[in-house]
């Protein structure tokens, strides 16, 4: 898939978050185009694995699940996670290969875990240029290592305000892995719903029951995280910023 956006000197793209939904639908367009039409959940792990020839494996990152998901770019060896009896070791890694922590395998972490594996496709198809030292034509640059670890803490949040490359190149893994699973067209259509009955336009006040159900309709219908639900409504301008407890809802 060729991305025809404007870059750094450094490989980097240049992207805001409108174009990380445009991003989303020539990849669901080719792979996954019933998900454009009405709401469902993406199969991640088929667009993953069939639409981005990746290959995605269970391991178990850290003892602290501090790192959730690991991109290689490139063939790479000796990278640092646990065995099965939480001892660390090594890991030598194809290019392609996708590293999911194994503590996200249950029920109670699907949202997450989906939202993790988005995160790291978002990762190989924007960041490769960035990463990849066999690409000749930012080989001028600092030397990086040929993989990515995203910490917990920089998947799946508000990423407010980025400044640093990488912090640029976390928000637009998360944006993009939100405009994947949650298609513009058809979450539209499902937040419009949720919002609009009992014939509000929009809901504002204290975040209470009725702010939770729609949250959870939504989170519902696409089977992702409340918080990924949340982040993505905030992200399309239904959630406007008021005072703490509060929150507003716009009809789009």
């Amino acid at each position: 898939m060729e991305l025809g956006y404007r870059q750094k000197a450094n490989g980097m793209y240049i992207l805001n978050k409108y174009q990380m939904d445009d991003i989303a639908a020539m990849l669901l367009r080719e792979y996954a185009p019933s998900t454009l039409e009405y709401a469902q959940p993406v199969d991640i792990d088929a667009l993953a694995e069939e639409g981005l020839f990746l290959t995605v494996l269970d391991k178990t990152l850290g003892m602290n699940n501090s790192i959730l998901g690991l991109t290689a770019f490139e063939d790479v060896e000796g990278v640092p996670c646990c065995d099965e009896m939480f001892r660390p070791t090594t890991v030598d890694l194809e290019a392609g290969t996708v590293l999911i922590h194994s503590w996200l395998r249950g029920l109670q972490n699907r949202g997450r875990r989906r939202f993790t594996v988005a995160h790291e496709c978002a990762h190989w198809v924007l960041h490769r240029s960035y990463y990849s030292p066999t690409n000749q034509q930012y080989t001028f640059r600092t030397q990086r290592l040929p993989y990515i670890a995203c910490r917990a803490a920089d998947i799946e949040r508000a990423h407010p305000g980025p400044k640093t490359d990488e912090e640029w190149i976390e928000w637009q893994a998360d944006s993009l892995a939100s405009s994947l699973l949650l298609p513009l067209v058809p979450f539209r259509q499902v937040a419009n719903r949720a919002i609009y009955k009992g014939g509000r336009r929009y809901l504002s006040g204290p975040v209470d029951r009725e702010y939770i159900e729609i949250i959870e309709e939504i989170a519902d219908t696409f089977r992702v995280s409340k918080t990924a639900a949340e982040i993505r409504l905030k992200q399309l301008g239904y959630i406007v910023k008021e005072p703490a407890g509060s929150a507003r809802f716009y009809m789009h």
